[in-house]
This record gives structure tokens, sequence and C-alpha cells, in this order.
């Protein structure tokens, strides 16, 4: 009997603290991801995302089409694979040479109108003095027989003396003048045959130039250098075979010294008065999660730029790395933390831990089996993690997600 009581009394008692345990308390059963404050140093960061780029680039090059009067686009034939190792002198690509033809052809026929320009005008000034010496040639007759006229009217009454004497004198001046005339007509010649040998020797240095200029449509590396292809600003894109060259964007490809690599990244205006140069950065590789960089600031624009899809100004920020490994490729995304500076001794949990209901931040903290919802004064952030100025301390476990059990609970003042 007594055995029998000892069974049911415990039972009683088991009922009871069951009972109560549901409705008095309420068990952490929410979700189990939970997180412990702690005090440690708080890094106050900017994060960006940010392209790799070789430091010392050489360009290749398309011919300089503007200096030789060439603005249409031309096309790329072909192109070698981009990703390869070139050596010096290797075959880069071919470009289509139709537009050069075309000005080669324009060009031969304005050098053979120069040309027939230049006969004729050397035929003409050869006629032109011709005519000119033999008319003074003929004055020399006229001006002697004048003079011998008037050696002949010595006799003659004075009237007719002075006429001979006017018509030596008129003779003369005829002479000097067409002497004058004739030295005009010389420097006149000398003149335009200078021009039309000029427009003869210029067209014939175009048509050198673009000869020269078509002979270096297959490019070659300038140096040794794993070949990249550059972005096609108008198209968009990359450059490669069947795009186009303009006389503003010569740029085919680029050989990046691989040596030293760079991370370009943009800052919004809102935090670039934080950003200065010198300042550590910690990076991370989207294509190698596992890898991790550093590198320092080296250069913050002054000006800033507005980017496509953003209405907001950035500011251009170059960050250097400081050790370069094999596997960086140009043209990978990077993800930079730039560190301001460093805060000792905070109280800081994830921000995944931190909901907000009407402008007040809280958390979900464990109590024993109790869940409670409390608020929180919060401080400084980064992309990790904020400091808590009030209502925790160091060792509170904090819920990484909202617990069901929990979530209608009403929200405890800080204290």
């Amino acid at each position: 009997m007594l055995k029998k009581k000892w069974w049911l009394l415990a039972a009683l008692l088991f009922v009871c603290a069951l009972g109560g345990y549901f409705v008095f308390g309420k068990k952490a059963d929410g979700p189990g991801a939970r997180a412990t404050v702690k005090k440690d140093m708080f890094r106050d960061i900017v994060a960006s995302p940010g392209e790799l780029m070789a430091e010392n680039t050489v360009y290749i090059q398309a011919p300089p089409l503007q200096a030789n009067q060439i603005y249409e686009d031309v096309k790329i034939q072909d192109m070698v694979a981009e990703g390869i190792t070139v050596k010096e002198g290797d075959y880069i690509a071919t470009l289509d040479a139709a537009v050069v033809n075309k000005k080669i052809g324009d060009v031969r026929m304005e050098l053979d109108r120069a040309q027939t320009t230049l006969s004729q005008t050397a035929l003409d000034t050869t006629l032109q003095l011709r005519e000119s010496r033999d008319g003074i040639t003929n004055m020399y007759f006229t001006l002697e027989q004048k003079q011998i006229a008037l050696q002949l009217s010595k006799y003659e009454p004075p009237a007719t003396i002075r006429q001979a004497e006017l018509d030596l004198d008129k003779a003369k001046r005829d002479l000097e003048q067409l002497e004058e005339k004739h030295r005009i007509k010389e420097r006149q010649s000398i003149a335009k045959m200078e021009q039309a040998n000029r427009d003869v020797a210029r067209h014939q240095n175009n048509l050198n130039n673009l000869e020269d200029l078509k002979s270096k449509f297959t490019i070659k590396a300038p140096k040794n250098g794993l070949l990249v292809y550059v972005p096609d600003w108008s198209q968009g894109g990359k450059k490669k075979s069947g795009s186009s060259i303009r006389s503003w964007d010569p740029n085919l490809a680029m050989l990046p010294d691989l040596s030293s690599m760079l991370s370009k990244t943009y800052i919004n205006e809102v935090d670039i008065s934080k950003i200065k140069k010198g300042q550590s950065v910690s990076m991370g590789l989207d294509a190698f999660p596992e890898v991790k960089l550093s590198g320092t600031v080296t250069s913050v624009a002054n000006i800033g730029e507005n980017r496509p899809g953003s209405n907001a100004k950035v500011f251009e920020v170059m960050i250097k790395l400081e050790k370069v490994d094999s596997i960086l490729k140009p043209g990978m995304t990077t993800s930079n933390n730039i560190l301001i500076n460093e805060v000792p001794d905070k109280l800081t949990i994830p921000l995944e831990s931190v909901f907000s209901e009407k402008s007040k931040s809280y958390v979900y903290i464990r109590r024993g089996n109790m869940i409670e919802k409390r608020e929180v004064a919060l401080g400084k952030s980064n992309d990790e993690v904020v400091i808590v100025e009030k209502g925790l301390a160091a060792g509170d476990e904090v819920f990484m997600s909202e617990p069901a059990s929990a979530k209608d609970n009403a929200i405890l003042p800080i204290q």
C-alpha cells in the first residue's frame, strides 16, 4: 500500500512540475544558434567590393589612326584568345585594312593630280619666262634703234632732236619695266613651283605613311606577358574578334605586370572622408574564399564620379596588395575591408542577433530556460558585429534568429 502511494505521489509531483514549466516559463526551444557577448577589440571598417588590376600595365594599341586622318571604326578581323602567355614579337591580332585601302586610293588620286599640276606649272612658267625674256631682247633692239636715231638727228631741227631724245628715254624706261616684270615673274614662277612640289611631297608623304600604317595592321606583342582583353566602352563587354577600334580608344589588349597588383574600389560619398592613404586593408577573393590577402590604401580620389547603376557620387580608391599570389588575375573581384580604427574593450554581438521595432533595438537573450526580449543601446558597427553600449553583459547569450516562442514577448527596457 505504501509503495503504491509513493508512486502516486511521485506522478502527481511530476505533473505539477510539468504544468508549472509550461505555464510560468518559456523554454529556449527556439533556434539553437546563439552567440556569446564578448568584450573584445572592435575594428571600425569600411567594406567595399573591388577589382584586381596590375599596378603597371603595357597596353597593346592599334597603329596611330588619327595621325593619318582616319576617324572611322576599324574592325578586328582576328585576335588570339585571352589569358594566353605571349612572348615579345608573337602574333596578337589582325585589323581590317578596308578603311586604309580606301584612304590609300584617295591619296593616290590626289598625288596624281598634284603631279599633273606640277608638270603643268613647270610648262606654264617656262613659257611665261621665255616670253618675258623675248620681250626684253626685243626692247634692247628697240633701244639701240632709238640711240641710232638720236645720233642721226644732230643735224635736224631742235624739235626733231628733242623728239629723238624723248623716244630714247621712253625706250630705256620700257626696258627697265620689262626687266622688273621679268624678275617678278621669276619669283612668281619659283613660288608656284615650290607650292606644286610641296603638294606632291605632301601627298607622297601621306601615301608612304598610309602604306606604313597598313603594314602595322598585323599586331604583335611588344613584350612578354599574360594577354588580357580590355573593356569596349562603346559596345560593352571586351574587345575581341569582330569588335571595333576607334581613334579615340586605340587600346586593343594589355599585358599586365602581375608582380605588383592593386585592387580598385569605389567608396560612397558618406564614407570617403574616413579613407586615408596608408590605412590597412584585409581582403578576400570571391573566386577563392579561403584565400586571405592584405594591402594598404595608396591613393584616394579628390573628385567623385557617377558609376553605372548608382545615382550617388563615388570616389576611386586604390589599394596595393602586400603580397602577390600566382592565382591572382586581373579582373578578379575582391572584398575589401578598410580599417579605419580599432577600439579596445568593447562588448560586441553579431549583426544577425539584433532586431528592431519602432526605433528600438533589441535582442533575444537566454536566461536559464527563459528567453527574454531585451532592449539594447548600440554603438558603431562594421559588416559583422555591432558595439553594445547598454543592455548586455559579457558572457550573455543572444539568439542569432528570432525564436518563435518569444516573438510576441514585451520588450524589456534597459535597466
